[in-house]
């Protein structure tokens, strides 16, 4: 039997993992700890109370430059992702790997179909995330407007909690895969297929 867990598939997964989780952990920064509108509230209130009168657009020029450097790991991020990504392609043409919709096609059993749905849609999501991602980043180079590409932004982010939702599911299965079989999957996904 050929061995699935290869150094090439673990150093794609784990890719895909640093990455997928880095994107989602700066966009929850943004919505918290980081958000714009709330921290320009909290710097125009902080100096008044400390007599600097500063104007709303200050303080929001100024919370916008207290995330600037998150949004500087979100790119790092997004370009491992990519290089994930392109990983991925490489396996599936060199047959190192199949795509994720013809192992839910073959799957055998419900469970089966099941645990290979929720792959394949969270492999799907993730696409739909670097694609419009891409668009977002590059909209002046591929000639759009900032205007022209805001529903790109909307279907970004939108796209983001159903990469969410997969991903929760993803981990969820392999969780109850590892307790109710006697396959480590996450060893193998660590230390390779000589654990078998």
């Amino acid at each position: 039997m050929q061995p699935q867990f290869t150094l090439l598939y673990r150093v794609w997964h784990w890719l895909l993992a640093l990455s997928t989780l880095g994107l989602l952990g700066t966009v929850l920064l943004r919505k918290t700890f980081l958000s714009w509108r709330t921290n320009s509230e909290i710097i125009q209130t902080k100096l008044l109370e400390n007599g600097v009168e500063v104007s709303s657009e200050v303080a929001k020029l100024t919370a916008k430059a207290i995330r600037s450097g998150m949004w500087e790991w979100h790119y790092i991020f997004a370009v491992v992702l990519g290089l994930s990504i392109v990983i991925r392609l490489y396996m599936m043409v060199t047959k190192k790997a199949q795509l994720p919709i013809i192992k839910f096609l073959q799957a055998p059993t419900f469970e089966k179909k099941l645990q290979h749905g929720v792959y394949t849609l969270l492999c799907f999501f993730i696409m739909l995330m670097a694609v419009s991602g891409t668009v977002l980043y590059f909209y002046e180079f591929l000639g759009f407007t900032k205007d022209s590409v805001h529903w790109v932004k909307e279907a970004h982010e939108l796209i983001m909690n159903g990469v969410i939702l997969f991903v929760v599911l993803h981990l969820a299965g392999v969780f109850k895969h590892e307790l109710t079989t006697k396959e480590p999957i996450i060893s193998k996904m660590i230390h390779g297929d000589a654990l078998s």
